[in-house]
């Protein structure tokens, strides 16, 4: 209802002799405005969004991500732009990192509560906005900078009539085949135990099912749990008491900042507010595995279930028929190099 999308782009700026690379991560996001306020430090520069500061994580193959991890950037940016009349509003921003020569893992900014979406619409799905970011030598013995691509969203479309959407690319790389393909989500997966573990896990197993044979022996009196003593909103449904959940009904349509109510003492009511609560969704899962983390591209909008039947990508530019009048959609694109001009074949996802 906020959030409309962007991209992230790296470029190497320079190597230094201790084998550390100094790149600089690029980040430019779409918003509703005057929603999300025209400032710095979006969005939560704007009032009641005080909560929304996340952090570029890293996605999958992190064992190899160069110390990203110990100094993970903000996904914070600033704004560049405003168009009153189209309702939106641009911000970006730039953000240097020193990382070890050789690194290459997955970047991703990961939330949730896009506009309900599709038809029929759906509401909080994921969004994964992820980029491969590779310091290891190309074949052709440089560090690749990732070609660009310049989005504007949301675009209109008009019902029943097929439109080409196209997304304007450029690489700075000399003789590099630019092209797009949709995002798409690779399932992590699991090492296979050897025979040593697999007779160790069988016999905690065993030693597991025998302790709980024991207990299974006693009977243990158990009380009924009141139907109101776990419930985080308990008292909580009339009035925006302290330390009530913004979520709560008593504060819903209110000034409440963070996760929770924070009033004064005395003060029974919260302010009443103008900013549109939304409910975020559920973020899949991101437990590591010992081998490889999935790589999710597209969170819950991938594609074909994102678009009508029949929407195509050809190049760069998607092919795009609307049937349903008032419906929106959304698509997760990533921009690749294909190959060089020297016949060296190489695949990076930028």
């Amino acid at each position: 209802m906020h959030f409309n999308g962007g991209t992230i782009r790296w470029e190497p700026v320079t190597t230094y002799s201790n084998n550390v690379i100094s790149i600089n991560i690029i980040q430019t996001y779409s918003w509703t405005y005057p929603t999300i306020k025209c400032s710095t430090d979006v969005p939560i520069s704007t009032s009641g969004r005080s909560g929304e500061n996340r952090t570029l994580i890293c996605m999958a193959d992190c064992a190899t991500d160069g110390g990203y991890s110990s100094k993970e950037i903000s996904t914070l940016t600033d704004c560049q732009s405003t168009s009153a009349s189209l309702g939106l509003m641009t911000s970006q921003r730039s953000v240097n990192v020193n990382l070890t020569a050789g690194a290459h893992f997955y970047l991703s900014h990961v939330g949730s509560s896009w506009v309900p979406i599709n038809y029929p619409a759906k509401s909080g799905l994921q969004w994964s906005i992820t980029t491969l970011l590779d310091l290891r030598l190309r074949p052709d013995g440089i560090i690749n900078t990732p070609p660009t691509a310049s989005v504007v969203s949301p675009q209109y479309a008009i019902v029943n009539k097929t439109v080409n959407i196209t997304i304007p690319v450029s690489d700075v790389n000399s003789g590099d085949d630019v092209r797009c393909r949709w995002s798409t989500y690779t399932a992590g997966y699991r090492r296979r135990r050897s025979y040593d573990e697999e007779s160790k896990f069988n016999f905690y197993q065993t030693k597991a099912d025998e302790n709980f044979m024991f207990e299974k022996e006693f009977s243990h009196n158990r009380q009924r749990r009141s139907s109101h003593k776990n419930d985080p909103c308990n008292n909580c449904t009339t009035k925006c008491k302290k330390d009530c959940f913004c979520t709560c009904s008593g504060c819903s349509g209110r000034v409440c900042y963070g996760s929770k109510c924070a009033t004064t003492k005395g003060v029974d009511e919260c302010p009443v507010g103008t900013t549109t609560f939304e409910t975020p969704g559920t973020i899949k899962s991101t437990s590591s595995y010992p081998i490889r983390q999935s790589i999710d591209e597209c969170g819950g909008i991938c594609y074909p279930s994102s678009v009508p039947t029949g929407t195509v990508l050809s190049g760069c530019t998607i092919i795009f028929t609307g049937l349903i009048p008032d419906t929106w959609y959304a698509v997760a694109i990533q921009v690749r190099i294909d190959s060089l001009s020297t016949n060296n074949k190489i695949n990076l996802i930028c």
